[in-house]
């Protein structure tokens, strides 16, 4: 068997992928049990299994898939229906075969599993009488299988039965193979090995140097080694399917085992993610999927009872945003207790009662992640709503994720757990602070404020335990690295330095930092900020030092430095701050801000200003990003479509050249809202007398010259026309 190694381990992977593969036509065959593509395919892959394994002698198994195909022969041919009574044996021969290939991988043998009573089931169920069969499936002609005593199964091995002779063989020229399979080991290799030219690629890229043909070559290497980067996760990719794909058989099972009905809807199947993170998020998401079955949808008559339907809906969506991958794990089942957790946790002394009344019900779902924390009033075998949340959190926090919960009494909950793309290689912003250097992921990054206390501009607010930054209308709390890490008694960037704006989640930080440097600066010359995005390679870091839960891991720099990878989450959930209050919430719209503007320029060199209690985000697209629908131009912004109107359309009149990128401010909601396109922005700027009326057509004065007033209802009513 040994010199067989490699090949059993070919057909361990190709069985695995047989399985899959049962298990989801076996679920689709329940839906339209005549098919008879789907049960042609059934019966190939347990024809498959049996054949591989009378190759390799694994006799055992081979007994007991020809079984198997012995009962699909019959349910082929129409003399036994698919039913209830035929399709629990199959699914249990499924679960059997996984065994015994797990017993395989493990020991090189089948183990001695006794699976006696699966044979017996399978025997009985192909030879029990059409009761209400359905017209025979017409299928591909091959022969049928013969029966299989139950007891052959365990004791005389099974010669494998011969494949059929076609009639009239036609030469059929193989198809050419478009893809290999390849060691998990070699791509991990692969990868370390770009990550190590990248490292050389930033190094030769700090030399500063007149020679054209060095700087022509280094500018190659720098572009082929980025092209071989991406080359390279790319072979680590895969879809998320590899994962959801498992959970249709598992909810079919569960809701069986619970006496519920339950349908499953998957979204986004094809969304890639690094394949390391595929396997780490498989389990967290499995007990996701229990809970929501067993614990969050209601029994078929409770839901009547409710006005639902008596199906329950499970959905299980992926999608990529903001350099992230999101899973939602949704059902629409009754929902968890607020008020039963926040009792619990005063009980359990988690947070006292006069605190626990305060809190939002979003915070208060989150003492559901505490270790044993569960509302429900027994735990059954399968889950209960809680028990084993803290795992499922710590897990994803292992890889750099986070996990969020949202639940409405009798509407359902909604589970979101977010992961990085990739662990390997991220782009990432490196900032100095007291004379050291920490990277930022670039995917966290929002926005770069200067605090230049010589001009007017942004400056420290607030308390000095407490300060904060105005931010076009907003206070966004900060953090001065320095005296936070304890590198300075004192911050010594108070009035002067670099903010970076981060946001991850639902939450926004300011971290102050004395500047930005991503490598040496050669004979004491700054480079730029341009030269502080840099793409570095994560490396992990000890123990000690990932239990402070600041730091994401280390890497090395072109110039061989060492720096640390800030965790935005740690510095969130160190500094305990509240999350960003939604649209439309009065804490958004300051009183500061009702008489300040956004000043700008439109396309055509109008001064325009727009109220900055109204203004949610300014942002760059390009200009192949603006869409033409009809009468109406959109952007692309996320998962969503906003609505873009030109400023000197608001004006009724004529536009200037279209430039590159479009500078689009956006209104109202920041996912919701409406943009206007601007020329430039100028400045924010106090009002020299406030506007008269709302809308356009009325001028007020900013910095002492007279502007036009742009606001969000007069944008509105454009689009609307």
């Amino acid at each position: 068997m040994q010199d067989n190694s490699e090949f059993i381990a070919e057909f361990l992977v190709e069985s695995a992928e047989n399985l899959d593969a049962l298990d989801r036509d076996l679920l689709a065959l329940e839906q339209s049990p005549g098919d008879g593509p789907l049960v042609a395919g059934v019966f190939r892959s347990i024809h498959t299994i049996k054949g591989n394994s009378g190759f390799f002698g694994f006799s055992r198994l081979g007994a007991l898939a020809h079984a198997g195909e012995h009962l699909l022969g019959r349910i082929r041919d129409g003399a036994v229906p698919f039913d209830a009574r035929s399709s629990a044996p199959l699914y249990a021969l499924v679960d059997a075969v996984r065994t015994i290939l797990a017993s395989i991988r493990e020991t090189g043998a089948e183990g001695d599993h006794d699976f006696r009573e699966l044979s017996r089931a399978l025997a009985v169920a192909a030879e029990a009488g059409p009761a209400s069969a359905p017209p025979p499936v017409v299928a591909a002609p091959a022969p049928s299988p013969t029966p299989v005593p139950a007891a052959a199964i365990e004791s005389p091995p099974v010669a494998p039965v011969p494949p059929p002779q076609a009639a009239s063989p036609q030469p059929v020229a193989p198809a050419p193979e478009s893809t290999i399979r390849v060691d998990v080991d070699v791509l991990a290799s692969i990868l370390d090995l770009v990550g190590e030219l990248v490292l050389a690629r930033n190094e030769l890229r700090s030399i500063e140097t007149a020679d054209a043909a060095v700087l022509a070559a280094s500018q190659r290497i720098h572009a082929v080694t980025n092209a071989l980067h991406e080359a390279a996760v790319k072979t680590r990719m895969q879809p998320v399917d590899h994962v959801l794909g498992k959970f249709p058989r598992t909810v079919r099972d569960l809701a069986v085992a619970c006496g519920k009905e339950v349908r499953l809807v998957v979204d986004g199947a094809d969304t890639e993610l690094d394949r390391s993170l595929v396997e780490a998020i498989r389990d967290p998401l499995t007990h996701l999927v229990r809970n929501a079955v067993d614990h969050g949808i209601e029994p078929p008559d409770d839901r009547v009872a409710a006005g639902k339907p008596r199906e329950g809906r499970l959905t299980l969506r992926a999608f990529q945003e903001g350099g992230r991958v999101t899973i939602e794990v949704a059902d629409d089942g009754a929902g968890i207790p607020v008020e039963a957790v926040r009792a619990k946790a005063v009980a359990r002394g988690l947070v006292s009662a006069e605190t626990a009344a305060a809190l939002a019900d979003h915070d208060v779902l989150q003492f559901i992640f505490e270790p044993g924390f569960s509302t429900a009033r027994q735990v059954t075998s399968v889950s209960g709503r809680g028990v084993g949340m803290d795992v499922v959190r710590t897990n994803i926090e292992a890889i750099g994720g986070t996990v969020d919960i949202d639940s409405r009494p009798g509407l359902g909950t909604t589970v979101r757990v977010r992961v990085p793309l990739t662990l390997a290689i991220v782009p990432a912003l490196v900032v100095r602070c007291a004379g050291e250097r920490f990277a930022i992921p670039q995917a966290a990054v929002h926005e770069l404020v200067r605090l230049r206390p010589d001009r007017d501009g942004p400056r420290v607010e607030g308390l000095p335990e407490a300060p904060l930054l105005r931010v076009r209308g907003r206070l966004v709390p900060l953090v001065f690295l320095d005296a936070f890490l304890g590198l300075r008694k004192v911050s010594a960037c108070r009035d002067d330095g670099t903010v970076v704006l981060v946001r991850v989640d639902d939450h926004e930080l300011g971290i102050v930092v004395d500047g930005l440097r991503a490598e040496s600066e050669p004979q004491g010359r700054p480079r730029g900020d341009a030269a502080s995005l840099t793409t570095i390679v994560v490396k992990p870091i000890g123990p000690l030092v990932a239990q402070l839960g600041l730091y994401a891991g280390a890497a090395v720099l072109g110039d061989g430095g060492i720096v640390l990878i800030l965790d935005v989450r740690g510095l969130v959930r160190t500094c305990h701050l509240p999350p960003i209050p939604p649209a439309g919430d009065a804490a958004t719209v300051e009183p500061a801000a009702a008489d300040r503007f956004l000043l700008c320029t439109t396309r055509g060199g109008r001064r325009i200003g727009l109220p900055l209690g109204e203004v949610a985000r300014i942002e760059r697209h390009a200009r192949a990003d603006l869409e033409r629908l009809g009468t109406r131009t959109v952007v692309r912004r996320g998962a969503t479509f906003t609505p873009v109107v030109d400023a000197d359309a608001v004006l009724d009149a004529p536009a200037g050249p279209a430039g590159e990128p479009a500078q689009i401010v956006v209104l109202g909601h920041a996912d919701a809202g409406v943009a206007v396109e601007v020329g430039m922005v100028v400045d924010v700027l106090p009002a020299d007398f406030p506007p008269d009326a709302p809308g356009s057509d009325v001028t007020l004065g900013l910095g002492g010259r007279a502007a036009e007033l742009v606001d969000r209802a007069a944008v509105s009513r454009l689009v609307s026309l």
